[in-house]
C-alpha cells in the first residue's frame, strides 16, 4: 500500500469516527466501530463488549475509552483466538507489539491516557460523567465535540498501526 492509499484510509477512519461519536456518543464503541467499518472487521459481539468502557471505563475518568476501543480493534486483528500461554502465543505477542505502538503514540499525542487528564488538557476542567448535572454541562458546553476529536485521533493511530504492521 502506498502512502496516498494509506492517507485516504486514515482520513476515512478519522472522519467516520468523529461522525459516529457526534451522532451516537460513546468513545470506546465509536472508535472501535469506525475501525471495524473501514477495515472490514465487523464483529457485533466485540462492538457490544466495548459499551462500558466509555468515559474512561464506566464513566470513571480512568483510561480513555477511545484508546481502549482502539486497542480492542488491534486485538481483534492480532489477538490470540484460543487458550494458550502468553509466552508462546504468536498472536498475543503480535497484539502486544502493535498495542504498545498505539498506546505510546496516543499517550505522546495527548500527554496522558487518562480520561480526566485529557479533559483537563482540552477543557481546563474535569467533568464527572457519572454526575447527571456535570454530564449535562459536558454536552451543552460543546465539550463532546472535542471528545469526538479524541475518538478521531485514536481511530487514526490504531488504523495506521494495524495497516503498517501487516506490511
Amino acid at each position: 500500500m502506498d502512502s496516498n492509499e494509506l492517507n485516504i484510509i486514515l482520513s476515512k477512519v478519522e472522519a467516520l469516527a468523529r461522525e459516529l461519536d457526534l451522532k451516537y456518543h460513546g468513545c470506546s464503541q465509536m472508535t472501535l466501530k469506525a475501525i471495524q467499518e473501514v477495515l472490514g472487521l465487523n464483529d457485533g459481539a466485540v462492538f457490544k463488549a466495548a459499551s462500558a468502557l466509555a468515559g474512561g471505563v464506566a464513566r470513571s475518568g480512568e483510561v480513555c475509552g477511545a484508546l481502549l476501543g482502539a486497542l480492542m480493534a488491534v486485538s481483534l486483528v492480532y489477538g490470540r483466538d484460543k487458550l494458550e500461554p502468553t509466552s508462546t502465543s504468536k498472536n498475543y505477542l503480535k497484539a502486544m507489539e502493535v498495542g504498545y505502538k498505539v498506546f505510546d503514540e496516543f499517550k505522546a499525542y495527548f500527554g496522558s491516557v487518562r480520561c480526566r487528564d485529557i479533559h483537563m488538557k482540552l477543557f481546563n476542567r474535569v467533568y464527572n460523567l457519572r454526575d447527571s448535572a456535570d454530564l449535562s454541562e459536558f454536552v451543552s458546553s460543546g465539550a463532546i465535540n472535542k471528545c469526538a476529536d479524541v475518538v478521531s485521533v485514536a481511530a487514526r493511530i490504531a488504523t495506521k498501526a494495524i495497516i503498517e504492521s501487516k506490511q
